[in-house]
């Protein structure tokens, strides 16, 4: 198995991220994954778009023009930046609004088709809700890299001693955990192999790290910021790149 790259918000190594400058930049290094954060602003313009306020605006609260006013540049529309991917890379859709959760992947699933699509959540209920909608689409769960989360597992351990880190993921019933560089440090991933779980890690930019983990046989795709270094390091160790893509 090689492990395939998905860009984060596209990169920032030759734009700033999130930006229809660096999700171009993404597609031209051959990244297998390209990743959106999804929101949608009060107009109903399906964005990507991180921070959920935007110089103190919530982006659910202005339309999608003064949304762009405030950003200083055009935030991508998913409309637009979808179809840019179409044979070239999948979608990896990290939602960020539960209440359009289903329109954006409907939208991207009739741009790419259910296969090219990756589709994540940190809400262990909407990634059940997703699934049974959307059987042919693969859906994960993030865990990690939360405090607030690790804090509440950490009481659930107490009272249900042996409890799985990986609870929120087998209650979904995904087939994904997306992993936190930190956490995947604790043999979480051997875990996931175990039960059949592919797996993706997130957000990896430092060059010793992301070898190591570019080199570990249960590491499905590799989450960084700096797509195109990810690659041509991927090409130093003679793995080459993933033969498709897939469930």
């Amino acid at each position: 198995m090689v492990t395939a790259i998905s860009a984060h918000r596209g990169g920032s190594e030759h734009g700033p991220e999130g930006t229809y400058e660096a999700y171009r930049s993404a597609l031209e290094t051959g990244a297998e994954y390209v990743e959106f954060d999804i929101r949608r602003t009060a107009d109903g313009t399906l964005v990507s778009c991180h921070p959920a306020r935007v110089s103190r605006c919530a982006v659910t609260a202005v339309s999608y023009d003064r949304l762009c006013r405030l950003a200083g540049y055009r935030v991508p529309r998913m409309t637009e930046v979808l179809p840019l991917l179409a044979g070239r890379a999948a979608a990896h859709l990290d939602l960020k609004q539960a209440d359009c959760a289903e329109e954006v992947v409907e939208l991207g699933a009739g741009i790419l088709g259910p296969a090219r699509l990756l589709v994540t959540t940190g809400d262990g209920s909407l990634a059940t809700a997703l699934g049974r909608r959307f059987p042919a689409v693969s859906i994960g769960v993030t865990i990690g890299g939360d405090l607030a989360q690790a804090a509440g597992f950490a009481a659930r351990r107490l009272r249900t001693p042996g409890l799985s880190r990986l609870a929120p993921v087998l209650a979904a019933g995904s087939g994904w955990a997306v992993v936190h560089r930190r956490l995947a440090r604790t043999g979480v991933l051997a875990e996931c192999h175990r039960r059949g779980l592919k797996t993706a890690v997130w957000t990896v930019n430092a060059d010793r790290e992301m070898a190591h983990w570019l080199a570990c046989s249960h590491v499905d795709v590799l989450i960084t910021d700096r797509p195109g270094h990810a690659m041509a390091l991927r090409a130093r160790t003679g793995a080459g790149g993933p033969a498709g893509f897939g469930t």
